[in-house]
């Protein structure tokens, strides 16, 4: 599949349809282009049709935890940079997240400007 836009590729990957409508408002007005898949198995199938700079992946999902994706993801794509977005940040998912290759652990409810600012960040040293 081709780009359609140029600038990064940003896969957000989230069971919540909601949660990926919103991240998709959030970055709108972003130069990038943004994938979105409802579960592991979605994002491994965009991973596997074209080159995608940054994966940013819930959590806790069906079927494959985020840090499983993120390990996953990066056997399959090691250019891609990682992050995980989480609404429970303990301290034993942060360091799961980061044991898994994540670049960034976010939390939800998100701050726009956060996330933005980090997506910017992750990108710019994707490749």
């Amino acid at each position: 599949m081709a780009r359609w836009k140029s600038g990064p590729v940003v896969l957000f990957v989230d069971d919540d349809p909601g949660v990926l409508n919103a991240v998709r408002r959030s970055f709108r007005d972003e130069p990038v282009e943004i994938l979105t898949a409802g579960s592991a198995d979605e994002a491994l199938g965009w991973i596997g049709e074209m080159p995608v700079d940054l994966i940013v992946t819930d959590q806790r999902m069906p079927g494959m935890a985020g840090t499983e994706l993120l390990l996953e993801v990066r056997k399959r794509s090691p250019k891609t940079a990682g992050a995980l977005l989480t609404g429970f940040p303990t301290p034993s998912t942060v360091r799961s997240g980061r044991e898994s290759g994540a670049d960034a652990v976010l939390t939800k409810p998100w701050n726009d400007d956060v996330l933005v600012r980090t997506v910017r960040r992750l990108v710019g040293k994707s490749g």
